[in-house]
This record gives C-alpha cells, structure tokens and sequence, in this order.
C-alpha cells in the first residue's frame, strides 16, 4: 500500500520537474485524475488543478509562459510553486517515472478499494467487479511516442555499454552484461558461495563504478571482514585476531588491504532488512548522472509481504528490480536462494552433481523472466567448483565456467 506522505512526496517531485521540464509531460501516463488533493497544517495543495493548467498550457504550444501563467493564477499563487519546484530533487525523467508510478499504484489501489466496497454492498455482482479489477489493473500503460532520428542517433552514440571490470574475464566475455541489466546469482544450496561470488565481484566492480551493496542477512562486520579477506588473500580467522598480529609482514599485507578499499574502491553497504519501497528511495536518492552498481543480497529478504505468498511475494520484487534498472541509471545483481526440495544430493566423491537449472530458484517464473542474466555456482564433485550460466540474453547458455573457490579467503578465481 502506497501511504499518505509517500504519495504527497511523489506528486511534488513530479509536478516540480515539470514546472521546470514541460516538455516531458508527453512521456507521461496519468492525467489530473489520478493525482490527489492534500491539505496539510491548514494548507491546500490542489495537485489535480496545477496539473491540469500545466497541461493544457502545453497543448497551446505556451511552454514559454507556463510560470508566469501560474505565478498569476490565484488558485495557485507564487509561494506555491516556489514551494513545488524546491520540493523536487530529481533532474532526469527515468527518477520521475519511478514517482508517476507510485500515483499510479496509489490510484489503482483507491479504485480497487471503490470496486470492492461496491460488491460488498450489493451493488455489482462478481462479474461486473472481476471485469472492473482487470480494468483497473490495466491503468498506467505508457504512451505512445514516435521514434526521431535524434533519438536513434542519441541511441548509437551513447556511452550506455558493457560493464567492465567483473573480475572474472572468461564470464565477463560470455554475459556481456550492459548497464541497465538485471542478473540473478544463486547457488546450489545454502552456503554454496553465492555470497561469496558476488563479494569477489562487487570488489572488482567497486574500482570502475560505484557500488550500492544491500546486505540483508549477515552483520555488517562480517562483509567488511570478507571484503578485507577477498583483497587480502589473508584467511578471515586470521583477520579475526588482527589487533594480536605481531607479524609485521602479515599486518602490513592486512593494512595494505584495508587501505586500497578505502581509497581506490567505492563501496556503500546498507544492512539490514530492507522493503521494496525502503530500497527504490535509496536508489531514488543516488547521482542520475553516475552509473551505479546496486547489489541486493538477497530477494528472499526484503520484507513488506506478510499477506502475499511467497509465489506472488517473488513476482513482484522481480519485476521492481527489473524496473529499477531500466529506469535508473543502475545495473542490479539480486542473489536468490534455490528451492530446498532440489538442492543436490549430496557432496561425495563418487557421484558427479548435475549443473542446476533456471527451476531450482525459489519461486522461479518471475526472476526467470524478469532477469537478464542467470548464473549458478555449483560444485560437480568435492572442491571441483563451476559458474553455470543458464540464461543470457546475449550469448550461449549451457556454459560451465571452472573456477576456484577458496573459502578460508572467500576468494573466487577462473581456473
């Protein structure tokens, strides 16, 4: 559910980016309608109004009067718009589509409720509200809008390319990630070194972008540790007693380490549970200007769904993610758990485990559709470690990538 002041909060950045950018008004799906008066400590803010003028000043081909249009318009007044266009905080159309669709969610969720006090009461029967929800949840489609030779001479010339720097060339070369992609990571089975993986390259990645890791499952010291240890070469149980070193050599190495994170690589760690909205704020927050690498460790741990299932629970953080990344200037890599009933059988030396398949994850229609990328890590016998590709979008998938994992450093490397 979409709450008050999260809504209010939307439809200020929204109508503030287009007193300044009424141009774009085109790319957008709502009209007045779906926007929502407020009146907060005895102040109105007529959004449904402000709105409607905007819009119908640039039907007229007036985008030049739009302020002084509104300055002198006395349902809105001067100190209002001061008040809008301050309230915005975002320059780039993509962060602005993230808050239309907040109005939208909001506004659908209003006629839902409308729908169902109807049926409720008697007033439609069953198939009048079912005909009535798929209407409702058809709300928000975006608009048409041609295609210029400008856009597509923008589209060719653009710096939008492949990610470079994942630390690992031979899987590097194979996905062929681009920015705005959306990869999945999973493993074979708890503590199979998913984790692990996307540590080694959130190290690498960190030199060439910044990177936004969300660490949901494990105390922040222990990621800090394991980064220290990925850069170090130096076993975490040796970091564990680093203020007993007496080895210079070794706490030299240790300092080296921790002095290289710090200065040459841009990493931000937020820990804890996170919710989907808790999430796209952070993201809503970063510089549109810069590419980010945002990692989310992992899907199964954001909260906010105690009345979804975890089937339904799944879809929709997978296609938010997925929307995360096309309209911002991200790429996201999401960790996901593997369904318990298909973990491998067992870690023996004379059976050879099978590379897992895109059904293994949790839940998986959703992250399956929604994700560019698919990799597993997966051992086939003891200590015989593999990244399996199973999708991608841009190259051949079946690929066992030999690697090796070593667990005391957390260290993953091609072999």
């Amino acid at each position: 559910m979409i709450d008050r002041e999260t809504l209010k909060e939307s439809q200020v950045c929204l109508i503030g980016y287009l007193l300044e950018n009424i141009k774009d008004i085109d790319t957008l799906s709502i009209t007045k309608e779906y926007l929502k008066d407020f009146t907060v400590q005895g102040e109105k803010y007529n959004f449904k109004y402000i709105f409607e003028r905007i819009e119908q000043i640039h039907k007229e081909n007036r985008d030049n009067e739009l302020l002084l249009e509104l300055v002198n318009d006395e349902l809105i007044g001067k100190d209002k718009l001061v008040q809008l266009v301050n309230g915005n905080t975002f320059e780039k159309l993509a962060s602005i589509k993230e808050m239309e669709r907040i109005i939208i969610q909001a506004h659908k969720e209003d006629l839902l409720k409308e729908a169902y006090t109807k049926l409720k009461n008697g007033e439609c029967d069953i198939n009048k509200y079912a005909e009535t929800v798929k209407q409702i949840n058809q709300l928000g489609t975006v608009k048409q809008e041609n295609v210029t030779e400008e856009d597509l001479k923008k589209c060719l010339n653009s710096d939008n390319k492949t990610i470079k720097g994942l630390g690992l060339p031979r899987l590097e070369a194979c996905l062929k990630m681009k920015e705005h992609d959306f990869m999945v990571i999973s493993a074979s089975g708890t503590g199979g070194g998913k984790t692990a993986l996307a540590l080694n390259m959130l190290s690498e990645l960190s030199k060439h972008y910044q990177c936004v890791y969300f660490n949901m499952e494990m105390a922040e010291e222990d990621i800090k540790e394991r980064l220290v240890s990925i850069e170090s070469s130096v076993p975490m149980e040796t970091l564990e007693r680093y203020k007993y070193i007496t080895d210079k050599e070794l706490k030299n190495k240790i300092d080296e380490a921790m002095k290289e994170i710090g200065e040459h690589k841009r990493i931000d760690i937020h820990t804890g549970a996170k919710s989907l909205e808790a999430i796209k704020a952070t993201i809503n927050r970063m510089d549109p200007e810069e590419h980010i690498i945002v990692f989310i460790d992992h899907i199964g741990m954001i909260r906010g769904f105690s009345r979804s299932s975890l089937y339904e629970k799944t879809t929709e953080i997978a296609k938010t993610l997925r929307a995360m990344a096309l309209n911002h200037n991200i790429t996201m890599i999401a960790l996901s758990q593997v369904s318990r009933q298909q973990n491998q059988q067992g870690n023996t030396r004379n059976r050879e485990n099978e590379a897992p398949t895109l059904s293994r994850l949790k839940e998986s229609g959703e992250i399956e559709n929604s994700a560019r990328q698919v990799i597993f890590i997966y051992f086939k016998t003891d200590d015989n470690y593999f990244i399996h590709i199973a999708k991608n979008t841009r190259g051949a998938v079946g690929i066992d990538i030999p690697i090796t994992f070593t667990k005391n450093t957390m260290t993953i490397r091609e072999r």
